[in-house]
């Protein structure tokens, strides 16, 4: 008499197709050495009619000397992510796998079910945490740091600060560059506008590295070539008849540290600066507003003659707000 209804919730446990899986993670730091007591985490969310669909489920290990983890889990759906945490070093991004989805085969014998096993391989750097600083910071996701973009031609200066223009457009104080706009002004790859930079300050470009919780270095090059101009591409028509192409000032995968609030000698040595960085897209688009200047992260240390741009997402602030989530 039981029999049919064993069956029958051992049919539901196949048409799922559960498994046994096993993810081999191999954790490291930013200078390739193994990071032990690290938490790897998998998380996925179960589509098993028996044991809830739609419920979160979460799997961990640690790492061990070498820097390895094994997290066993028995899954149904084949959406895995992962991601590595340890302390004393920045979370890695998230990681997504998929699984092979089986089958699972009933026996004769319904009381045995054979659990089909798959596995993967993996690998997380995590960045160290050297000496993060409080920091002037601002982010895209607060819509007081989107500054509506000037629409004449002309020269704006712009405060990094304040993360606003001088005035007449806004508050600003000092201008870490200006804005040249030449709306008009057609040229071959389109209309064309530039950052401008006062005398031996500029801004270079460099590749992110890490993770998205510290997407680049820990330090400002002071020998780097500082660029006193940094074109970009800006066509549209104000009365919006016009379709829309532009060319990030730092682009998707970029971050542009800036030398701003230059001091030099009477021989023209350095003998103050201040350094900043912007992570890309670091652009020119449409909000509801209307055209703003915005980009996801700009930190500003205000330590004098002080490269570090390591910031501390617990304690960076602005001059007159707090904002513990904002990420270096």
């Amino acid at each position: 008499m039981n029999r049919p209804i064993i069956a029958v919730s051992l049919s539901l446990f196949a048409s799922a197709g559960c498994a046994s899986e096993r993810l081999h993670v191999n954790v490291v730091d930013n200078y390739d050495e193994p990071v032990s007591n690290a938490v790897v985490q998998v998380s996925f969310t179960s589509g098993h009619v028996v044991f809830g669909r739609g419920t979160p489920r979460y799997y961990s290990d640690k790492t061990d000397v070498a820097g390895n983890a094994i997290v066993k889990f028995d899954c149904d759906n084949s959406d895995v992510h992962w991601s590595v945490k340890a302390d004393g070093y920045y979370p890695s991004d998230t990681y997504k796998e998929k699984f092979k989805i089986d089958v699972v085969q009933i026996p004769p014998a319904y009381y045995n079910v054979v659990m089909l096993e798959h596995e993967k391989k993996g690998k997380a750097k995590l960045w160290k945490k050297l000496n993060p600083q409080p920091m002037i910071a601002h982010g895209v996701g607060y819509m007081e740091d989107q500054r509506l973009f000037p629409t004449a031609n002309g020269k704006y200066g712009f405060d990094i600060v304040k993360f606003d223009w001088l005035p007449p457009l806004g508050k600003g104080e000092i201008a870490d560059f200006y804005l040249v706009r030449r709306i008009g002004e057609v040229v071959p790859d389109g209309i064309v506008g530039y950052l401008e930079f006062a005398d031996r300050c500029g801004m270079y470009m460099a590749k992110q590295t890490g993770s998205k919780t510290f997407p680049a270095t820990y330090e400002a090059n002071t020998n780097a070539l500082f660029k006193a101009q940094i074109p970009f591409i800006f066509d549209h028509a104000d009365d919006g008849s016009k379709a829309v192409t532009y060319k990030d000032i730092v682009g998707e995968d970029e971050y542009g540290v800036l030398r701003t609030r230059v001091v030099c000698d009477e021989h023209g040595n350095i003998i103050k600066a201040n350094y900043s960085k912007v992570l890309g897209p670091f652009r020119a688009g449409h909000a509801y507003r209307g055209w703003v200047l915005y980009t996801p992260c700009a930190v500003f240390n205000p330590r004098v003659n002080d490269p570090n741009l390591e910031s501390d997402p617990e304690h960076s602030y602005d001059p007159n707000l707090k904002r513990p989530s904002l990420a270096p």
